[in-house]
């Protein structure tokens, strides 16, 4: 598996087939927002999506970036896994009336 790096995207590939990506906006210089993280389904989805975000982690802490997370994925993990000087103080609801509703792309 291989991983590339371009801004605002990490992509895991194997036999130059995309596995799984994390998508990324740099809001300003100090404040980035995880939007979403895509594992295919025939992949081990955990797996692949933990070594998506712990690199997404060092990028982000080597920027000095506090991080908002739209993904419910990435929103799990971070619960699971506490990053209290990376997260941003107030994050957005992923369910409910105040949530990021997703867009149709028809």
């Amino acid at each position: 598996m291989v991983m590339t790096e371009e801004p605002g995207r990490l992509t895991l590939t194997a036999e130059d087939q995309l596995q799984a990506s994390l998508h990324y906006v740099c809001l300003s210089d100090s404040s980035w927002v995880l939007e979403q993280i895509f594992v295919r389904p025939s992949q081990p989805a955990t797996e692949l999506a933990a070594q998506l975000i712990t690199r997404f982690i060092e990028l982000a802490t080597a920027a000095h970036v506090t991080v908002k997370l739209l993904d419910p994925y990435a929103k799990r993990y971070f619960a699971q896994h506490p990053a209290p000087t990376l997260l941003a103080a107030h994050q957005l609801p992923i369910s409910g009336a105040a949530a990021v509703q997703p867009v149709s792309l028809n």
